[in-house]
């Protein structure tokens, strides 16, 4: 591997480290979602009827959050993986091939 194809995968590799700090910034934010459906939840189906579809809403904001949580954790992991593989080839222990654009 010569100089030239070093710096590209180090600079590949920096800015999937970088993405995966926003990637991961957005899965609190949807975890912090969920915690925030709970609580509407909660106060929708604790003050009777007229606040139902206060709670019905607050379900959804769980189920889709929490589904978007799983969704960027996913991608979290296959992005630390694929960091790492291409942080293996830089080191030279291993003969993993990283297509990269």
């Amino acid at each position: 591997m010569n100089a030239n194809e070093k710096r590209r995968l180090s600079a590949e590799a920096k800015m999937q480290a970088h993405a995966l700090k926003i990637i991961n910034r957005w899965k609190n934010i949807a975890l912090i979602s969920s915690a925030i459906g709970v609580t509407i939840t909660y106060y929708g189906m604790t003050n009777g009827i007229q606040n139902l579809l206060l709670g019905i809403f607050g379900i959804i904001i769980i189920a889709a959050s929490s589904l978007i949580a799983v969704v960027l954790n996913l991608g979290l992991k296959n992005g630390r993986r694929n960091v790492g593989k291409i942080l293996n080839i830089l080191d030279g222990g291993g003969s993993d091939e990283v297509n990269l654009p």
